[in-house]
C-alpha cells in the first residue's frame, strides 16, 4: 500500500498492483471480458494506498470508459466485476491449509448522468481490503500499455510478467488446468490445447513483445500419449531501446497496431522526391530514352524506374514495361526527354487504375 501512495503521488502513469491478486486464481468458470479486466485495474490505481481502509472510492466516468464516447457500458462491466470471485491459498482458524474464494466489490454505485462530472463509487470487500493491507509484494504495470491491450488474456498475461520480469527465475510454470484457471480461460470453450495456444498463448505473446518491457516465451511438456500436460512461461526484459520502443508504440493509437506488429504497413511513398532522387543521378549531358533492350531498372533509367515504383500501385516495373513496349511499340522509340517521362507517368497510373493495386 505504502508503493501504491507512492505511485499514485509520483507517477500517474504507473499501477501497483498486490502479488496476491496477480498470483490467484479465477473462480471456476469464469473468465472476465477485456474491459472488466481492464477496470477492475483502473479501480486498484484510483484507490491506491487506500484500498485498505473500510470505506468508498470514487472515479470519474470518464476516466472509465477509456476511447468509447458514451458511458452505457459501464453499468454492465460493473455488474460484471460484482459477479467476479477469486480463489487463493490460505489458511483456516485450526490453521490448516484452505482455499479462500471472495469476491473483489462490495458494492457500487454508478451515477446516472452523463456530464462530465458523473463517478462511480464502490468498496472492496473485507476479504479483498486485507489482502491489500497485508501485501509485501506487487507489480508495477504501465498503465498505457495495459489498457492498449486487446487481448483479455494478453493483460492477465501481461500482469504475470510484470511481476516476475527481471526475478532470478523469471518463469512460471504449471499444469494446463492451472494455467487455464490463472488468465480465466476455460476448457470448455477451448478443450484442445491447439485451440489454447492459438486463442490465448500466441496472441498474447505477439501483444506483449509489442507493449511490454519484456517479452514472453513458453515450452510444453507432453505427458502419457503425447498429450501436453504442462506449461512454462519466461519473461525476459528487454533493453532500453527495446522498452522505448515498447513505451512509444503504447502511447500510438491502436489503428495500424497489429499491421505494425505483424510488418503488414504500407510505405507511404513520398513521389516527388523519389522521382528527384532518380533524376539527380543522370549528369546533364543525359537525354532520357526508353531503353533499347526495354528493360527498365533503376541503372540504367532510374527515372523512369522510380516513375513505375512510385506510381505503379505495387505492380513490377519491368511488367509495366513490358506492356507499354507492346502497346506502343512506335511512341517508345520516338519520345524522349520530358515528353517521354509525360507518356510514361500516364501509362503507368492508367495500369494501376486498371489492374488494382498490389
Amino acid at each position: 500500500m505504502k508503493a501504491a501512495s507512492t505511485t499514485s503521488v509520483r507517477d500517474g502513469h504507473a499501477i501497483v498492483k498486490a502479488g496476491e491478486f496477480i498470483e490467484a486464481r479465477f473462480g471456476a468458470g469464469t473468465s472476465p471480458s477485456l474491459a472488466a479486466r481492464k477496470t477492475l485495474a483502473l479501480l486498484i490505481a484510483k484507490a491506491a494506498g487506500e484500498a485498505w481502509r473500510p470505506g468508498s472510492h470514487v472515479i470519474a466516468k470518464r476516466d472509465l470508459r477509456g476511447t468509447h464516447n458514451a458511458n452505457d457500458r459501464i453499468q454492465d462491466t460493473l455488474g460484471e466485476l460484482m459477479d467476479v470471485k477469486f480463489q487463493m491459498p490460505s489458511t483456516s482458524a485450526q490453521g490448516r491449509a484452505a482455499t479462500l474464494t471472495a469476491a473483489l466489490l462490495a458494492w457500487t454505485l454508478n451515477e446516472h448522468a452523463e456530464d462530465g462530472r458523473a463517478t462511480v463509487e464502490w468498496e472492496f470487500t473485507a476479504p479483498a481490503r486485507a489482502i491489500l493491507q497485508g501485501s509485501d509484494y506487487y507489480a508495477r504495470l504501465n498503465r498505457a500499455a495495459l489498457l492498449a491491450f486487446r487481448s483479455k488474456y494478453a493483460i492477465t498475461l501481461y500482469e504475470m510478467g510484470c511481476l516476475l520480469a527481471g526475478r532470478r527465475s523469471p518463469t512460471w510454470s504449471g499444469t494446463v488446468d492451472e494455467l487455464r484457471e490463472r488468465l480465466g480461460a476455460p476448457s470448455n470453450s477451448m478443450p484442445n490445447f491447439s485451440d489454447f495456444r492459438r486463442l490465448v498463448l500466441t496472441p498474447g505473446k505477439a501483444e506483449i513483445d509489442q507493449l511490454a518491457a519484456f517479452t514472453m516465451e513458453w515450452s510444453e511438456k507432453r505427458g502419457a500419449r503425447g498429450k501436453i500436460t504442462h506449461v512454462t512461461l519466461t519473461f525476459t526484459p528487454k533493453d532500453d531501446d527495446a522498452t522505448d520502443a515498447a513505451a512509444d508504440e503504447a502511447g500510438r493509437h491502436s489503428s495500424g497496431r497489429k499491421a505494425r506488429r505483424e510488418g503488414t504497413t504500407e510505405t507511404i511513398v513520398d513521389t516527388a522526391s523519389l522521382i528527384a532522387s532518380a533524376a539527380s543521378r543522370l549528369s546533364v549531358s543525359d537525354t532520357l530514352r526508353w531503353p533499347t533492350d526495354d528493360q527498365v531498372n533503376e541503372f540504367k533509367t532510374p527515372e523512369l524506374h522510380a516513375i513505375g515504383m512510385a506510381l505503379g500501385g505495387g505492380h513490377s516495373v519491368q511488367r509495366l514495361a513490358d506492356q507499354y513496349a507492346r502497346v506502343r511499340p512506335e511512341q517508345r522509340r520516338k519520345l524522349v526527354g520530358d515528353a517521354l517521362k509525360a507518356d510514361w507517368t500516364k501509362w503507368v497510373t492508367g495500369c494501376a487504375a486498371k489492374w488494382g493495386r498490389v
